[in-house]
């Protein structure tokens, strides 16, 4: 059991977002985004005390558009979430059974779902926020019957727990006996009654040869009965000293993580460690938890939901890169925030969600493998399902369509002529139109799989950076940096990803994923016949000869080397060209001379990138396109 579809409206920071979840989820973005308000949504809906009074919603959860905005006006906070079986028949019986009131059948796919919807709105009759919960149908109808009882939400809590562990997480809380996971842990721990028996007497023994070891001990003990003497005056109370814990309970209480990080080094408390450890810890523990006592405490069949944020806090680069099959291999669901590239190295394309805030508030990108829109059902809608090769689906109790890739022209004009003759034409061509343009965006698996092994270097770059500079190679890399720098805009201050598509990839796989995610970017290529292939194969990914004129510059004189002679360059190509030591450079006619630079471009590359440093004139006057586009990149959306 797991969350497939987080449905939210109007909470916080997110006026409407509809957001598909996997196993793993993992949400990236900026600061105040609405990374934290996605795992608080999810938190409300399915924690065991969400709907007594004073907890759960309050006033300012509720989606305020500007500072004028009233959060008692309609319609208020709704929250909906779709559990639902990744195949059918992976439910237990048991699990149906118990939550047979609430669980229903999808006729197409024989999957087994739940629909749970919380909302909070403001009651002019009760005078405050009233929070309210309902279970749906396919539709997304209230079910009728007993589903409304308590008892149902109750149960299915039973089978969803989550649990939440924030980004400062600290040993002294967590591994406290009042702990969500260790004091729980530490409580079911069973001590065999003859074991037991034993223990205590051997506290006793102990505390009674401690008190012994210094007489003082017992006349403390002596003086502080007075005290029985004042407040109970009619019984005979003493005080005693107790210096070694009272009952085996206790002594399990005091229980506290040691390590070392050598066989022959001292034992630690946990506290002692760094705080990368320390953090560590804290996850793991976790896993403890369910696997020794989830079962127990819940139901045998329960998944536990994880939100955990920033599991890369207090980490070195080469931990965090590590750090995701570790997070993966948790039991359960689990939905993460992070702020560290190295950590998105490792983690599947498909499992990312780009969270930003938008004038229309947070918004979340990812990269789907199937795109659903609802449509009402006709005859010949059939057809066009069946002849599609597996392309299409059609789900008649939800009313739902899905296209699993790009919906080619056919497909779609023939969509379209299903519902020609249809009362709500209009709209649903409209609804139709946007699935299309939707699908457009799609990024198939072998692309993604080739950037999962060509641009694993830069990939958690990117994926954080507000823009993308798209150019050739090393050479172009190191020289752009420089020369905005040297223009006051520098790339990494402003956000910007500079991608050297030769050596991750193939340019038009980058434009591709900017769009799906919704980066503005701009590409400089060389102008020789590689440069021109790469502009059109950006056009044939579905972008418009207009905006590939306007994304894709190429250099007029030719590649780079051929660019920066014509701009009369000459002079300080062949003093970076001698600075690395390249014989003959000095007296080299020119066909020779482009010859050396492009046998050793990145070296001379990264020399020239030095002797601009300081050089406002020299970047000046470098290559016009690398110019404008970092001047149109200031403005870019």
């Amino acid at each position: 059991m797991r969350i497939t579809r987080l449905t939210i409206e109007n909470f916080r920071s997110i006026k409407a977002l509809d957001l598909d979840l996997n196993e793993t989820t993992v949400l990236i973005g900026p600061n105040n985004a609405g990374k934290t308000a996605i795992l608080d949504a999810i938190r409300i809906v399915l924690t065991r005390r969400w709907g007594q009074r004073g907890t759960g919603f309050t006033e300012y959860d509720v989606h305020l558009a500007d500072e004028h905005a009233d959060p008692k006006a309609p319609p208020g906070v709704s929250i909906e979430i779709r559990v639902e079986e990744q195949q059918a028949g992976e439910w237990p019986d048991a699990l149906q059974q118990d939550l047979d009131e609430i669980a229903q059948t999808d006729p197409a796919t024989g999957k087994t779902f739940i629909i749970l919807r919380a909302s909070c709105a403001w009651s002019e009759a009760e005078g405050s926020f009233e929070p309210s919960w309902v279970f749906l149908n396919a539709g997304h109808a209230p079910l009728v019957g007993g589903s409304a009882r308590r008892m149902n939400l109750e149960r299915f809590w039973q089978y969803l727990p989550v649990f939440y562990l924030g980004a400062l997480r600290d040993v002294d809380d967590e591994f406290s006996p009042r702990s969500q996971f260790w004091g729980r842990l530490l409580k079911a721990m069973e001590i065999p009654s003859a074991l037991e028996t034993k223990i205590q007497r051997v506290l006793d023994l102990l505390n009674r040869k401690l008190l012994q070891a210094d007489p003082r001990l017992a006349q403390i003990a002596g003086t502080l009965s007075g005290a029985t003497r004042v407040a109970a005056r009619d019984r005979d109370g003493s005080f005693d000293l107790r210096l070694v814990p009272l009952k085996s309970w206790d002594l399990l209480s005091k229980a506290e993580i040691i390590l070392r990080n050598e066989p022959d080094w001292p034992w630690l408390p946990l506290q002692r460690h760094g705080q990368g450890v320390q953090s560590l810890s804290v996850i793991f523990l976790f896993q403890a938890f369910v696997e020794h006592l989830l079962a127990e405490l819940y139901e045998a069949d329960s998944a536990p939901v994880l939100a955990l944020e920033e599991p890369e806090t207090h980490l070195h680069p080469q931990a965090a890169r590590t750090l995701w099959t570790h997070i993966n291999a948790l039991p359960g669901q689990k939905i993460i925030t992070t702020h560290s590239p190295y950590f998105v190295q490792h983690v599947p394309f498909r499992d990312l969600r780009l969270v930003r805030l938008t004038d229309n508030g947070t918004e979340v990108r990812s990269l789907p493998p199937s795109f659903s829109a609802r449509i009402p059902h006709v005859a010949a809608l059939d057809a066009v399902v069946a002849g599609s090769g597996g392309l299409i689906e059609y789900d008649r109790a939800a009313e739902l369509l899905t296209v699993h890739g790009k919906i080619e022209q056919n497909p779609y004009r023939n969509l379209l002529t299903c519902y020609g003759t249809h009362a709500d034409r209009a709209v649903i061509h409209g609804v139709l139109r946007e699935l299309h343009d939707r699908s457009l965006l799609f990024v198939s698996d072998e692309e993604l799989r080739s950037l999962e092994t060509c641009a694993r270097r830069i990939r958690g770059e990117i994926f954080f950076a507000r823009r993308w500079f798209i150019v050739e190679g090393q050479a172009d890399y190191l020289l752009v940096h420089a020369v905005a720098r040297e223009l006051g805009y520098d790339l990494d201050e402003h956000g910007v990803a500079l991608i050297d598509a030769k050596n991750n990839g193939n340019p038009a796989t980058f434009a591709v994923l900017a769009r799906a995610l919704a980066i503005p970017w701009l590409a400089v290529f060389d102008g020789d016949g590689a440069g021109h292939q790469y502009c059109q194969s950006v056009a044939a990914r579905d972008f418009s000869a207009a905006f590939v004129k306007a994304r894709c510059r190429t250099h007029a004189a030719g590649d780079l080397e051929e660019q920066m002679m014509a701009d009369g360059l000459e002079a300080e190509l062949r003093n970076a060209l001698i600075q690395i030591g390249v014989a003959g450079a000095a007296t080299a006619d020119q066909a020779t001379l482009l010859g050396q630079l492009r046998d050793n471009k990145t070296a001379y590359a990264g020399a020239l990138a030095t002797i601009l440093r300081g050089n406002v004139a020299l970047a000046g006057r470098m290559p016009q396109a690398f110019r404008d586009a970092i001047a149109d990149l200031r403005g870019l959306t």
